[in-house]
């Protein structure tokens, strides 16, 4: 190959300024030439084909990823957000913004459109724009409250933002997500705008959801909702990898019931596996076994995740199996 400069050269300039990120005056100092000619050195190492450069649009999708997780889990959509990002709060806003973008294209009059707890699921308020103006649009809550303090626990304060970016009209929880006895969620869901929540869980047209993995200390713990009793024991026990608005299931799809289960306050897992429009959005090396976990239960109908966690499910699908009759 015929070329203006020594080909060692161009590899050293090259790997200095695109790997290292030096400044050309720094490159130019340290090999003893110009800056013009360190310039011209970069520009030749691209023409030839030294450095190649290729631009991940996040805005756009890993088809190969996307129609094999659809075909595997039955899935009547999937995003696999491409991105070489490992850093999860990056992961988190990008997922979000796609999420945003779909629920716009699926959002309608007078529809009903539930929201989730969770880090991605705040993102997606956050970044929620409207394209359009609608009308009678309803935002609902999905399960009960946090004492966690965090902003993505609060999820009355975030379907009231959902509703007012929409605008349309939340509704309100005023009940724990867990109970400390069935009698405490007997008291709780009685009342009339709790019963009134509850019916319009049936009616949702479109679900938002994050995906959960087994809680910490510092997360879903037994000090958090209900003093000693031990929650996070009970789902240690039972194999919970993760949950759905704390329903919580095992690497193989079965949904963990139990005393736990009944003292939840939230949408019920047969809601949501009628639904047609659950979008779970989710992504980041820790959620592999989760994803694939919730996949298996039947709830999730569109999943939006980031392309490199997608190909780990499916690996990890045929690795294990591919265990896919949902519960």
């Amino acid at each position: 190959m015929n070329t203006k400069f020594d080909m060692a050269l161009m590899v050293k300039v090259a790997q200095m300024y695109y790997i290292d990120g030096m400044k050309q005056e720094e490159i130019a100092r340290q090999v003893q030439i110009s800056r013009s000619l360190i310039s011209m050195i970069l520009a030749e190492a691209k023409e030839i084909g030294i450095v190649e450069v290729n631009i991940r649009n996040p805005l756009l999708n890993n088809d190969d990823v996307s129609s094999q997780l659809k075909e595997e889990f039955g899935l009547t959509d999937c995003i696999a957000v491409p991105t070489s990002v490992q850093d999860i709060s990056v992961l988190r806003k990008l997922i979000a913004q796609r999420a945003v973008d779909l629920v716009n294209q699926l959002l309608d009059n007078n529809m009903t459109i539930g929201i989730a707890w969770g880090r991605t699921c705040y993102e997606f308020v956050s970044h929620f724009r409207r394209e359009r103006i609608l009308n009678n649009i309803t935002v609902l809550p999905l399960i009960g409250g946090s004492r966690q303090t965090a902003g993505y626990y609060q999820l009355n304060e975030m379907a009231r933002v959902l509703a007012e970016k929409i605008g349309g009209t939340p509704y309100f929880i005023h009940a724990p997500a867990i109970t400390a006895d069935l009698e405490e969620k007997r008291m709780f869901t009685k009342s009339a705008s709790m019963r009134a929540l509850m019916d319009q869980w049936n009616h949702m047209d479109i679900v938002v959801t994050g995906i959960g993995y087994l809680p910490t200390s510092k997360g879903l713990g037994r000090e958090t909702y209900i003093g000693e009793h031990s929650i996070y024991k009970q789902l240690e026990e039972a194999e919970a990898v993760g949950d759905i608005c704390a329903r919580y299931f095992k690497e193989s799809g079965e949904i963990i019931k139990g005393a736990y289960y009944d003292l939840v306050i939230g949408v019920p897992v047969e809601t949501l596996k009628e639904n047609k429009k659950v979008i779970c959005i989710a992504g980041g090396k820790e959620k592999v076994i989760p994803i694939l976990g919730a996949l298996r239960t039947g709830i999730v109908k569109i999943l939006i995740t980031d392309e490199h966690t997608g190909v780990d499910i499916i690996k990890y699908n045929k690795k294990t199996g591919s265990r896919n009759q949902a519960f």
